[in-house]
């Protein structure tokens, strides 16, 4: 496996590295490497509902979850899809 496009491999890994870890994870079944992907993507959601409970700890889980929306999906969507929600939160 030879890398033809060697801008994909990260700046603080080797060639041969990057080399040996696209290997491994092409000996993974699709269901183990979904199954990663999905705990993956939910560890990054928790991290993210983390720190907006940090940075605003008087929000109750409501106000969290619309936080969440607003800044994944923007105002224009939160506001269709939750009229009555507060966008004052930043």
């Amino acid at each position: 496996m030879t890398n033809a496009n060697p801008s994909v491999v990260p700046a603080d890994t080797t060639e041969e590295i990057w080399r040996r870890q696209m290997e491994a994870i092409a000996l993974r079944s699709p269901a183990d490497r979904l199954a990663e992907w999905a705990a993956l993507n939910e560890a990054v959601a928790r991290m993210e509902a983390d720190a907006v409970r940090r940075q605003h700890p008087e929000f109750s889980d409501r106000e969290t979850l619309i936080e969440l929306m607003r800044r994944r999906y923007g105002d224009t969507l939160v506001s269709a899809a939750c009229p009555d929600a507060s966008l004052s939160t930043r």
